[in-house]
C-alpha cells in the first residue's frame, strides 16, 4: 500500500498536477475504507461518509476534532495515511504549483513558449530600435488592441514589462521560429533583422507560411539590396532605412512608396535645396509654390527660415524672404531660376 502511494507521489512530480490530484483522491478512498474497517462498530467512523469527511479534514491538517479514531489500529491508520501521506501530498502539490509558475515565467522570459494567439503583429528580428518600434505600434490607435510578438535570436525578453508583448526565441531565418510565433495567424509582419541578408531569408520563409490576408513589411538597409528584394515573388512592401515612427506610418499610410522612389535615384525625381536670393522680397508660400509648379514643374514642400527653423508643408500665407531655404522635387537640379517679384503676393 505504501509502495503504491510512494509511486503515485513520484509520478505526480514527473507528470504534474493531475497525477497528484489523482493520488490524493486515492489516498482519501483508502484511508476512509481502512478506518471504517478497523474502528469498532460503535464508532462514527464506521460510516463511509463520516470516514471520508474525517480523512479530508485530517489530511488537510484542519482537524476539527468532531471525529477521531478510538482504537489503536485506527490511530495507526490516521498517522500513516491522512496525516503523514496527506501532508506529503499537499507539500508536493504546493511545490509543483510554485515550480510550474516559476518555470512558466522562466520560459516566457527566455522565449521558449510558443505563441498561441492570433491577429497579432509579428516583429521578425531585433535591433536597437525595436523597443521604440514596439512603443510606436502600441501608441497607434489602429493597433492598440493587438498583441505584439517579437521573434528574435536573443537570450531573453528585451522588455518584459511592456503589456501585450510576447517573445519567441530562435533564428529569424528559419521556419521553426516563425511557426513558433504562430505566423499563420498573424495579421501583420514586420521584418527588420538589422541586415539585408537575414531579412531576405526571413521574407522568403514568411511568404510561404503566412495567411493570404497577412501583410508583410520588410526593412531594407542598403539601396543596393532593393533590386534583390524586388525580385522576390509575393505580396509585400519594402521600406528603406527609417525611424520607428516612419516604419509604423509606412505600415498604415504607405509613405515609404514615394520615399523609396526618391531614394532609388533612378526615377528622374530628386530632392533639391535652393536659397531665396536677396532680390526677392516677402513672397507668400503659396504664391511661390504655384509659381514653381507652373513655370518649372517643380514641387515645393518645405522651407527653412533664416533662423534655421524648418517648416514642412508651410501655411499658405507663410512669408518667404531672402535667405530662406526651399526644398523642392525636380527632375534635374534647378539652376538659373528666375525668381518672382513681390508683386505676386
Amino acid at each position: 500500500m505504501l509502495y503504491f502511494l510512494k509511486n503515485l507521489i513520484r509520478g505526480g512530480l514527473r507528470r504534474k498536477g493531475i497525477t497528484l490530484v489523482f493520488a490524493y483522491l486515492v489516498l482519501l478512498l483508502i484511508s476512509s475504507l481502512l478506518i471504517k474497517l478497523v474502528e469498532p462498530s460503535d464508532s462514527a467512523l464506521t460510516r463511509f461518509d463520516q470516514a471520508l469527511w474525517w480523512s479530508i479534514v485530517t489530511s488537510t491538517t484542519v482537524g476539527y476534532g468532531d471525529l477521531f479514531p478510538v482504537s489503536n489500529q485506527g490511530k495507526v491508520v490516521a498517522v500513516l495515511l491522512p496525516m503523514f501521506m496527506g501532508i506529503g501530498l499537499g507539500a508536493a502539490f504546493i511545490t509543483h504549483v510554485a515550480s510550474s509558475l516559476i518555470e512558466r515565467k522562466d520560459k516566457k522570459m527566455h522565449g521558449e513558449k510558443e505563441y498561441k494567439g492570433n491577429g497579432h503583429i509579428l516583429l521578425v528580428g531585433s535591433t536597437d530600435e525595436t523597443e521604440q518600434l514596439v512603443e510606436e505600434i502600441q501608441k497607434d490607435e489602429t493597433y492598440a488592441d493587438q498583441d505584439v510578438v517579437l521573434a528574435a535570436d536573443i537570450s531573453r525578453h528585451p522588455f518584459p514589462d511592456l503589456d501585450n508583448v510576447f517573445f519567441v526565441k530562435g533564428p529569424t531565418d528559419t521556419r521553426h521560429t516563425l511557426n513558433k510565433a504562430n505566423i499563420k495567424e498573424a495579421a501583420r509582419i514586420i521584418i527588420h533583422t538589422g541586415n539585408d541578408e537575414g531579412s531576405l531569408f526571413a521574407l522568403i520563409n514568411a511568404l510561404k507560411l503566412k495567411s493570404r490576408s497577412c501583410e508583410i513589411t520588410v526593412r531594407c538597409i542598403s539601396t543596393q539590396s532593393l533590386d534583390t528584394f524586388s525580385s522576390v515573388q509575393g505580396d509585400f512592401q519594402i521600406i528603406m532605412q527609417m525611424t520607428a515612427e516612419m516604419m509604423v506610418q509606412a505600415m498604415q499610410d504607405m509613405v515609404h512608396i514615394p520615399l523609396q522612389i526618391l531614394l532609388r535615384n533612378d526615377a528622374y525625381e530628386e530632392i533639391y535645396y535652393v536659397v531665396v536670393p536677396k532680390a526677392v522680397q516677402d513672397l507668400t508660400w503659396w504664391s511661390l509654390h504655384d509659381y514653381f509648379k507652373e513655370k518649372y514643374n517643380h514641387l515645393t514642400f518645405a522651407m527653412q527660415t533664416a533662423d534655421k527653423k524648418v517648416i514642412v508643408n508651410p501655411p499658405k500665407e507663410e512669408v518667404v524672404s531672402k535667405g530662406d531655404g526651399i526644398w523642392l522635387i525636380a527632375q534635374k537640379r534647378p539652376v538659373n531660376i528666375t525668381w518672382p517679384s513681390s508683386s505676386l503676393v
